[in-house]
Parts: structure tokens; C-alpha cells; sequence
């Protein structure tokens, strides 16, 4: 079993669904990471192309570290748009990755390069299947339409303060060591953020944020998601499947109740 979590922005898949991928590398599937683009405006001293050349090392050097596979799809920093280019980069992406299950931003975020990440993530989900459709690239068309998962919001809520409505999350207490260490790798983004709020709180916020989503589903360290159960997707839910045990619904409940 092959999952592509696949984020606008390097350590976006750490923040979120890190400790997801580890458990599930944990049971042996195949695990890779993608983001939309290569984090080119997060420098007051480098330029675009050296900065994102570290930042795409460092989301290598992440992914590495639960056995899994970074793919970087081509886009820009703060230009991604739903339009034919990025779309086909994002597609591009899931033919050579062939995923049976994506999991990515949620379609209402703090930043509209997430929501706009999440629509074309969302659609190169089910086109990558369909044969006549041109990525740029010499790939065959996946056979098959994948499972699709959204991770939370960043700080669980919508642009309006509405919190999002999960539909189940996982408990990765046991893997917040691990995430801890795959968001560590980010130095250069930690840098980043600690000069834009005069503070470094990097690490720190992750693990607040994943308590605040523990707390959600009665656990101490969470991962919440909402499955797209759209048309031509699965519905059945794979990922509380093969998380048995760490798999609950908002409230607690245990998905296999």
C-alpha cells in the first residue's frame, strides 16, 4: 500500500500528518511526501532558487527519516493558482507516485495556497486516472482513483473561526517523537517563522497544535482528518482500517464501535 501526503509549502506534511505517516510506515506501506512548491519566499538573505534549494534538501532529509519518498511537483511560493499549469504538476505527481490513498491540505485554511493546493491535489486525484489527460511528462494513467483525506486545518478552524468538522482522527502520541524530529530537519524554515513573529516557537506550536487535536478525538496527541467521499472515490475508510485502535471519532469513540 502506497500513501502520498502531498502539502503546498516543506514541513506542511510534518505540522499535519506526520505522525499518521509514521505509523503507517510503521505497518509497512510505502510512504511519500510531496509539496506544490519549494518554500521560495521564506528567506530575508537568500534568493528564491537558494533557498528552495535547501528547503526541498530538508523536506528530503525529513521524508528519509520514516523510510519515505519527497517529491517536490514544481510550483512557486505564494503564486499557486488552480489553473492548467499547476494543475498538471500536481497530476503529475500522483501518476508516478500511483497512491492508493492521498492525503492533503483541507479545503478551508488560514492561507489560500493551502485551499488552492487542497482543489488541485483533490482533482489530480481523479484525473491522473483518466488516459487522455496531458501531465507533460511520459507517465501512464494511475489505474485506479484514490482514497482521499484532508488534515485539518491549521488551528482546526475555518477563515470565519468555525472549527472544521472531522470526520475521525488518529492518536500519534506514540509517534511525537518522531514528528518532533522530522520537523527539526526544517531549520532553515524554523529560522524563517522565528523572524516573522519575533519568537521561536516553531517546534513548540506543532506540539500544541497536535495536543489541541488530541483533544478532539480523547487522546493526548492527535491527527484529525476528513475523508472526501465524493464520487468515484472509496468510501470505505481504509485509514482507521489499517490504524486499528488509533483510530477514533470526535468525542472519543473508538472508529470500530
Amino acid at each position: 500500500m502506497k500513501v502520498l501526503a502531498f502539502g503546498c509549502h516543506p514541513d506542511d506534511v510534518e505540522f499535519m500528518a506526520a505522525g499518521t505517516l509514521y505509523q503507517l510506515a510503521d505497518r509497512g506501506w510505502e510512504i511519500h511526501m510531496a509539496t506544490m512548491t519549494g518554500g521560495e519566499v521564506g528567506s530575508t538573505k537568500l534568493k528564491s532558487q537558494q533557498i528552495r534549494e535547501i528547503r526541498v534538501k530538508e523536506a528530503q532529509r525529513a521524508a528519509k527519516l520514516i523510510g519515505g519518498e519527497y517529491h517536490y511537483a514544481g510550483g512557486h511560493d505564494l503564486d499557486i493558482f488552480f489553473d492548467r499549469h499547476h494543475q498538471m504538476l500536481a497530476a503529475r505527481v500522483v501518476r508516478m507516485v500511483d497512491p492508493d490513498v492521498v492525503l492533503t491540505h483541507s479545503p478551508a485554511d488560514y492561507l489560500l495556497d493551502h485551499e488552492v493546493t487542497s482543489k488541485l491535489v483533490r482533482n489530480a486525484a481523479f484525473i491522473a486516472s483518466v488516459p487522455l489527460y496531458d501531465t507533460g511528462a511520459p507517465l501512464p494513467a494511475t489505474d485506479k482513483i484514490p482514497y482521499l483525506y484532508y488534515w485539518n486545518a491549521f488551528g482546526g478552524q475555518d477563515i470565519f473561526g468555525n472549527p472544521i468538522p472531522v470526520t475521525f482522527g488518529i492518536d500519534v502520541s506514540a509517534a511525537l517523537d518522531k514528528k518532533k524530529k522530522m520537523l527539526e530537519v526544517h531549520a532553515s524554515q524554523r529560522e524563517w517563522l522565528a523572524y516573522i513573529s519575533s519568537g521561536d516557537a516553531y517546534v513548540d506550536d506543532m506540539v500544541r497544535l497536535t495536543a489541541e487535536q488530541g483533544k478532539v478525538i480523547g487522546r493526548e496527541y492527535g491527527e484529525c482528518f476528513i475523508q472526501h467521499l465524493g464520487e468515484g472515490h472509496p468510501r470505505d475508510n481504509i485509514l482507521a482500517h489499517e490504524l486499528e485502535g488509533l483510530s477514533f471519532y470526535p468525542g472519543g469513540g473508538s472508529v470500530r464501535d
